[in-house]
């Protein structure tokens, strides 16, 4: 129970990091994040 906080809070943070670089950067970033978010879905919403 207690391996799968760091998980969530690690991911939830790349998304956020990755919509924000998205913003500032370049739009690949938010490619990236909307990957991550298909394939982590569990652990940033759950």
């Amino acid at each position: 129970m207690l391996t799968k906080a760091p998980a969530k809070w690690m991911a939830r943070t790349t998304v956020v990091s990755l919509v924000l670089l998205g913003f500032q950067v370049s739009a690949l970033y938010f490619l990236l994040a909307v990957l991550l978010l298909n394939t982590h879905h569990k652990e940033i919403f759950w």
